[in-house]
């Protein structure tokens, strides 16, 4: 009913245009708002371009100042023949707290609203000299040792003349002079300060931890203020455009352990190299820090603890392991599947969360696992060692993770072209090629265009028809056979392509492996670089997910096969249907008459 309500509002609509006063406000930086509803139902309010407006949601509507008079403005459509009610919003507050909403009576014609003072029902707002506007500047250091020089803030108006007036001489303040105003602490690690400005320019501003150039913070900050009573800055942390994480949460003992067992067997790592962890990353810790941790004795167990620490519960833990060889860092070889943000830095960092843990507690993060995907697995790292002799390495891809992910319905996207891979006999028709810096002995390049220019480089196509060094034809296991001379780098680099398409997965995420002149042999499979996406293979077990998992033959999973079923393959065939699981009734990657057979033969016993 709520549907049908929001459709048949908007067939014949009504403009309304609403103004507020803000001159006696102090304005917030999130911007002046208004928020409302039908009088009758609450159920809707109007549409902005064709967005339609949920009821009381004023981030949905935001109002605009474009001649800095401190009128805000807004025009939205409404339902012809409605009441409506409404209040104009601050920031996050709303004005006439405790009283009635403000309301109008919609007929057929569009509405110019009176101006309307803000917090006032009835009253016009105070004629107020706001030629100059108090702006007020909060900044949370608590992530940097702060100087002894005390913390200040530098800018300049758009035609650097000054940074505005100090508030008790209203004498100009230095454009650009990190000396020229400092800031107080209003409370622990919070700076402040307030100066006048012109409504209507643009500034722009840096803080800074001390007094000269070489403390100013990196961040691009600007504003430009209407003609109002004040105008309140975002309280923002150091150096970010966003305000720093709470750390109030204290861990009496925090422990980090990890096992290298997987580091070693992968030629990354010998036992007496030093391990650290390197942890607050993403401005998950007041400021970044670096521990050694300790071998424990006759084991392949890393581990330190580190009492009294203060988190935040919100924000959690980003941290990372490191190899230290020769006073050198070398950092391991991670990504975080469930990572979810824009951040593409953080997507290579381990994460731990804090929810739920009370104060004074003892955390313990375990990253022990042997597994490829599960988050708490055994660290890798890469060995930038020489190989030391000439070795030819046999490389092998098989494609069966692609396989299973396409009989799931899933698509393989091209990034860079258009071989996207949608059906299994593509994928087995089409051929894969090997790209990275691996495959340079190839043809001399690390990475080979994409597409037609890499289908096109015979030296880097694998091979599944029992040479090349295939060891079994047709079983979608593809080799490349490549060598590699002495002063070759042990860890190495590479992707692989469908037809020469970018197609494995997105960008970032390419296989990293170091060679072993004793067994040169590195056997991967097809999109171990993002599990995540390809949830239809199990790359622990390396067999298909119980989530894909089906009976051959029942195409239409009704529990019998028959007839069914055959017209079903059929279809699958002339591509009126997608391939499903089961239709692939002998396994070999194809789905064709032998198929229709085989379920002909079990039916007929």
């Amino acid at each position: 009913m709520y549907f049908i309500v929001i459709f048949f509002s908007f067939i014949f609509t009504t403009t309304i245009t609403f103004h507020v006063d803000m001159q006696e406000e102090f304005v917030s930086e999130n911007g002046i708002h208004l928020a409302g509803s039908d009088a009758e139902t609450e159920t809707f309010f109007g549409n902005i371009t064709d967005q339609i407006i949920p009821p009381w949601t004023p981030e949905s509507i935001i109002m605009l100042d474009t001649d800095f008079d401190g009128v805000y403005s807004i025009s939205i459509e409404v339902e012809d023949n409605t009441s409506y009610i409404y209040k104009f919003v601050n920031g996050l507050f709303y004005e006439l707290e405790g009283d009635d909403n403000r309301a109008i009576d919609v007929l057929e014609d569009d509405i110019i609203l009176d101006v309307s003072c803000f917090n006032k029902l009835d009253e016009p707002c105070l004629e107020i000299d706001n030629s100059l506007v108090e702006v007020v500047f909060i900044v949370d250091m608590q992530e940097v040792e702060i100087s002894d020089n005390g913390v200040s803030i530098l800018g300049a108006n758009e035609s650097f003349t000054n940074f505005g007036y100090h508030l008790d001489t209203l004498e100009p303040i230095s454009a650009y002079d990190p000396a020229s105003l400092s800031l107080l602490e209003i409370e622990d690690d919070i700076y402040s300060v307030s100066i006048y400005v012109d409504p209507g320019i643009n500034y722009q501003y840096k803080f800074v931890n001390g007094n000269d150039w070489e403390d100013v913070e990196q961040a691009e900050r600007g504003f430009v203020v209407s003609e109002v009573s004040g105008f309140n800055l975002n309280e923002v942390c150091y150096g970010s455009l966003e305000d720093c994480p709470e750390f109030t949460t204290q861990i009496e003992k925090l422990t980090f352990k990890t096992d290298v067992s997987n580091a070693i067997s992968n030629n990354g790592f010998e036992l007496g190299d030093v391990v650290v962890v390197r942890w607050g990353y993403g401005e998950t810790l007041a400021n970044e820090r670096t521990d050694t941790l300790s071998l424990l004795p006759f084991s392949y167990t890393y581990k330190i603890d580190l009492d009294s620490i203060m988190v935040s519960q919100d924000a959690g833990m980003y941290y990372q392991y490191y190899k230290v060889l020769n006073n050198q860092e070398y950092r391991e070889v991670f990504f975080n599947f469930e990572y979810d943000q824009e951040d593409i830095y953080l997507a290579e960092r381990r994460y731990f969360s804090f929810q739920d843990i009370d104060d004074f507690s003892e955390v313990g993060i375990e990253d022990i696992v042997n597994s490829n995907v599960d988050q708490r697995r055994m660290p890798v790292f890469l060995n930038t060692d020489s190989i030391g002799q000439e070795v030819e390495v046999t490389w092998s891809v098989d494609l069966s993770p692609a396989y299973y992910q396409i009989l799931a319905g899933d698509i393989l996207y091209d990034i860079q072209g258009a071989y996207n891979v949608d059906n299994v006999d593509s994928l087995y028709s089409w051929g894969v090629w090997m790209n990275g810096p691996a495959s340079m002995p190839a043809n001399g390049e690390t990475w080979t265009s994409w597409g037609l220019t890499l289908q096109g480089t015979t030296s880097k196509k694998m091979w599944d028809d029992g040479t090349h060094g295939d060891s079994v034809a047709g079983d979608h296991i593809y080799t490349l056979k490549l060598t590699y001379d002495e002063s070759t780098q042990i860890a190495q680099e590479c992707k692989f392509g469908i037809k020469g398409g970018d197609n494995e997965s997105s960008f970032g995420l390419n296989h990293y492996e170091n060679i072993n002149a004793n067994d040169p042999n590195i056997h991967l499979y097809w999109g171990s670089i993002n599990p995540v996406f390809y949830n239809a293979w199990n790359y622990d077990l390396n067999q298909p997910t119980d989530s894909i998992e089906c009976d051959l033959m029942d195409i239409n999973s009704d529990g019998i096969i028959n007839v069914i079923d055959i017209v079903a393959v059929v279809s699958i065939i002339l591509g009126a249907l997608e391939p499903v699981c089961g239709s692939d009734v002998n396994q070999d990657g194809i789905i064709n008459v032998i198929d229709i057979v085989s379920i002909v033969n079990f039916i007929l016993n």
